[in-house]
């Protein structure tokens, strides 16, 4: 009989995404945190938690029943050695916490996006990670669930047929949120070879801005990207148009409908696309589970994980130009 290894896992960053513990006021996302995400895996144990806020940790602490806590990263390494480290601090603390993770032998970090909060220091990141045993996963939450790999996989093999058109529409900047769609796209699509900002975006007077771009891939192919006012509501659709079926995620990406082409050429005259019966859900609330999941599998089988540091620079490079265009 085989003994599953069990890991040891941290998480640095006690707010709403990593231990569902912060302000209260800000609400519980549908997403789970990546303290849900560690119940929930049987060969994996949280040990350690670490925030500077004493009162999101004391919250966390006891939420979880995680009795070593810590104020920074360095005391909690020092104490410590985890096998695996959530990172959900700031990203302007993310490169710290990636050389302390790699110094004190931590096998697989998740982190957060965005990466860094600029280029240069992503790119240190970057060069960090390339040149460690650290196998690090960036949580770019819709690269990681079932549905949205069965889709990825659909359009890189032609199952829906030649791509035609993507539309989507998002809430709440480019880089936070726009991101995700980016990196999407460039899963299903590669890296687009040309990113242009259109009219019609939103909260130009925030830092980050909502930007409606149109990103051009090869072959023709162009996802347009709407954005919306967040102040409104919130909206994260995508709708993938090929030439022998349809792909449409809705509620905030929580749902997925496929449709099909019915063939009513002889009673209409022509062809249209016919949904499948019922929206099917994507499980995207599990998320973080299955990002850890992968993480832990990409340790044990020496592969890189499903979403990887590069990638992440990437969807950053791509959503800090289009915001950074007059």
């Amino acid at each position: 009989m085989t003994t599953q290894n069990i890991y040891q896992a941290a998480i640095v960053g006690c707010g709403r995404i990593g231990t569902a513990t912060g302000d209260p006021a800000l609400g519980r996302s549908r997403i789970k945190s990546h303290a849900d995400a560690y119940l929930a895996l049987p060969n994996v144990d949280l040990v350690a938690l670490c925030d500077p806020d004493e009162a999101a940790l004391a919250r966390a602490s006891d939420a979880w029943g995680v009795s070593a806590t810590f104020n920074d990263v360095a005391s909690l390494l020092a104490t410590t050695t985890p096998d695996v480290l959530s990172v959900c601090a700031p990203p302007s603390e993310h490169v710290g916490i990636l050389r302390l993770a790699i110094q004190a032998g931590v096998k697989g970090v998740l982190l957060e996006k965005p990466i860094a909060p600029d280029l240069a220091f992503a790119r240190e990141a970057v060069s960090l990670v390339e040149s460690s045993d650290t196998r690090v996963a960036i949580n770019y939450t819709r690269r990681f669930p079932p549905a949205y790999r069965a889709a990825i996989e659909d359009v890189r093999s032609g199952a829906i047929g030649r791509v035609q058109h993507i539309h989507g529409i998002y809430t709440k900047g480019i880089v936070n949120n726009g991101s995700h769609m980016i990196d999407l796209l460039r899963a299903m699509l590669g890296d687009p070879v040309r990113a242009d900002v259109l009219p019609g975006g939103c909260d130009r007077d925030l830092a980050d801005q909502s930007v409606a771009a149109r990103l051009s891939f090869t072959d023709g192919v162009e996802a347009w990207l709407a954005a919306a006012d967040g102040s409104a509501f919130n909206i994260f659709d995508l709708d993938i148009l090929g030439t022998e079926g349809r792909i449409a995620f809705t509620d905030l990406g929580h749902l997925v409908q496929r449709f099909t082409i019915d063939d009513t050429l002889n009673e209409h005259g022509f062809k249209q696309l016919s949904p499948l019966p019922d929206p099917q859900p994507t499980h995207l609330a599990d998320a973080v589970r299955y990002a850890l999941g992968d993480l832990i599998d990409s340790i044990e089988a020496g592969r890189e994980p499903l979403c990887t540091l590069a990638d992440g620079y990437a969807a950053l490079e791509i959503a800090l130009r289009l915001k950074d265009t007059p």
